[in-house]
């Protein structure tokens, strides 16, 4: 049984929105730090402008001691750019980065909306055509409306617009990282990481 739920809870985390995991590296704490931090500018508010940026690093945040909260600079607009949080740990001679990326609150809110907004007609759809199965199968597909689908569509639609716009993201977030820091992506179960 553990296995099965370690396997549906790894797969649920690859289709949702966020990231959780452990990089590896020799590196001290005090050189992961200093790598990052030369990766990583103060946060503006307006970064986006009809003029390129003419940022010099790849990243934009903070890091405070052992942790940071940082985000990519890019070029152009994506709403649904993870916010990835970090910490630095040093345990059994190695360090180890417990990272974590996410959707901004904003980003949620809409979401939530949208559900909300959405999910409530696809309900009804649903249990108007399940209260009716026993009409809707002797008739055939004449009782059936096309436009009952447009909801399903939307969310639908929804999902993929933050699926695809998050994890194009958050990959070239995980590649870099690991390659900064010369890190190996470890299973966080065991760890000492607790919020």
């Amino acid at each position: 049984m553990p296995k099965i739920l370690s396997i549906l809870t790894t797969n649920l985390k690859k289709s949702l929105y966020f990231e959780d995991y452990v990089l590896t590296t020799r590196l001290s704490v005090e050189d992961v730090c200093k790598r990052l931090a030369d990766n990583i500018e103060p946060k503006r508010t307006n970064r986006f402008s009809i003029s390129f940026d003419n940022s010099t690093k790849p990243y934009e945040g903070e890091i405070k001691e052992n942790r940071f909260r940082i985000s990519r600079i890019i070029n152009y607009r994506n709403s649904f750019l993870p916010v990835i949080e970090g910490e630095i740990l040093r345990s059994a001679g190695k360090t180890h980065i417990h990272i974590r990326m996410k959707l901004a609150a904003i980003v949620i809110v809409f979401i939530c909306l949208w559900l909300w907004v959405v999910g409530f007609p696809c309900i009804e759809i649903l249990l108007k055509e399940l209260l009716n199965i026993r009409q809707i199968l002797q008739s055939g597909l004449a009782g059936f409306s096309p436009m009952n689908l447009i909801p399903f569509g939307m969310l639908i639609f929804m999902y993929l617009m933050v699926y695809f716009g998050f994890k194009t993201e958050s990959r070239k977030s995980k590649k870099f990282l690991a390659a900064l820091l010369e890190g190996e992506e470890v299973n966080n179960e065991g760890l000492f990481f607790k919020d």
